[in-house]
């Protein structure tokens, strides 16, 4: 019976895969859960196991091909495992005479390009396309992967009805002087070529450095986030001066003892998901013209690798510790690190923390981990002179301050919500109630 080796769903916004090596060849014998074939995203690099043991009798998708989710990547017959062995062979057929070999599995039925198209469209977009007569196939889809959204059929909508001629009465006296004429939306100020920018040339003594295969996935799912979301982002600054004195007091203890790194980013996170259970449309994604607000609180951690940055989710991160928190972010910065992150491991992100490095950041503004409505991203802890109140009165004391942005998707949030939040997490780690 034939096992399918399939593309595996690896996280939320990833509807794609990059097979980028097969570690056996058609033929060969493989066990359970053994390595079979590399598989690359926009997020991660990961290996796909053999669902069972048996023969490898064909591979479906090329090196370098990039399919869908779900897509069938190779086939296992487990029924030859005994058959694959060398043992089973006798001496005659070693000995007897070459036979011919047999036929070749046949090549996989490719789909048409129209089924093709429609699986890779939404029910929502789907409709759309029908209603307004719109041919998805005749556009260049502006979401994931190349993905047609319902703004690329309005958009197109939107241009057709602008560039439909003008309708004149066949009676008319101006009919009769000139044809109609065709509007189309104007490129720019009048008299003004749309701007092509300059290609830029490379000298000598220059490096070029080609894109990496995830560098190229990174650079594609931020564009389309851009292009996605309406973004906004608020920054807040907070007073960080009681989680620097438990840092100073604990930290030296828990990584000697427990080895955990008592950084920031675990305190940032247990404010973030305070906050988070009080303005539960910030825990959500969106689906096509819906809000999904998210019962699991899964946190995204941004973690800086040698091929580029990648976010490991921390999940139900509600219901663990502050300790919890800091061992399991050791945990999945030392997998990712290390490329041994698993398809579940970078899954069912709701929100994402980033931490961009503790030199020369005040504060910036991040690109919302899609599909997520928001992301909070860290500043640099600064000693700064600030005014407390002590005992009601006014005072001026040196204290250690960070600024948090949120960027989040005015799509579906408010600036009142998004402020509402950003304030209730600052409230949050002022407080410094955190069980150590």
């Amino acid at each position: 019976m034939a096992q399918k080796v399939v593309m595996p769903q690896m996280g939320e916004s990833v509807v794609q895969g990059t097979v980028a090596k097969w570690l056996v060849k058609e033929g060969d014998r493989v066990k359970e859960d053994q390595p079979v074939v590399e598989v690359s995203t926009d997020k991660v690099d990961v290996e796909i196991p053999s669902p069972a043991e048996g023969v490898l009798s064909q591979i479906l998708v090329r090196e370098g091909q990039t399919v869908d989710v779900g897509t069938d990547l190779a086939l296992i017959d487990a029924g030859q495992a005994a058959a694959a062995s060398p043992s089973a062979k006798t001496p005659e057929t070693a000995k007897g005479p070459a036979e011919e070999p047999s036929a070749r599995p046949p090549e996989p039925v490719q789909e048409s390009s129209e089924l093709e198209e429609r699986r890779r469209l939404s029910p929502l977009v789907r409709r759309l396309s029908k209603e307004h007569g719109v041919d998805p196939a005749s556009l260049k889809g502006t979401g994931l992967g190349g993905r047609v959204t319902k703004d690329d059929i309005l958009r197109s909508t939107a241009r057709s009805a602008e560039e439909k001629p003008a309708e004149v009465p066949l009676n008319s006296e101006s009919s009769k002087a000139q044809p109609p004429k065709t509007r189309s939306a104007p490129a720019g100020p009048p008299g003004v070529a749309e701007y092509t920018p300059p290609r830029s040339e490379v000298k000598e003594g220059d490096e070029v450095v080609p894109f990496t295969r995830m560098r190229k996935l990174i650079a594609a799912h931020m564009v389309s986030s851009k292009r996605t979301a309406a973004h906004v982002t608020a920054v807040a600054e907070v007073d960080v001066s009681e989680i620097v004195r438990l840092r100073r007091e604990h930290g030296a203890r828990l990584k000697e003892k427990e080895g955990i790194e008592l950084t920031f980013l675990p305190f940032i996170i247990v404010g973030t998901v305070g906050a988070l259970k009080e303005y539960r449309v910030l825990n959500a994604t969106v689906l096509d013209d819906q809000i999904i607000i998210k019962k699991e609180i899964n946190i995204g951690i941004a973690v800086d690798t040698q091929e580029g940055l990648i976010v490991p989710v921390l999940h139900q991160a509600d219901e663990l510790s502050i300790l919890g928190i800091a061992k399991a972010i050791g945990e999945l910065g030392e997998k990712a690190r290390q490329r041994r992150l698993s398809p579940q491991e970078i899954s069912a992100g709701t929100f994402t923390v980033t931490n961009p490095g503790r030199k020369g950041n005040l504060f910036g503004t991040p690109i919302i981990f899609q599909p997520q409505v928001g992301i909070l991203r860290m500043g640099e802890v600064k000693k700064r002179p600030a005014v407390i109140e002590v005992n009601g009165e006014d005072a001026l004391a040196i204290r250690s301050l960070m600024y948090l942005s949120l960027s989040y998707d005015h799509r579906v949030i408010d600036g009142v919500t998004a402020n509402g939040f950003l304030h209730r997490t600052r409230e949050l780690l002022e407080k410094g109630s955190f069980g150590l």
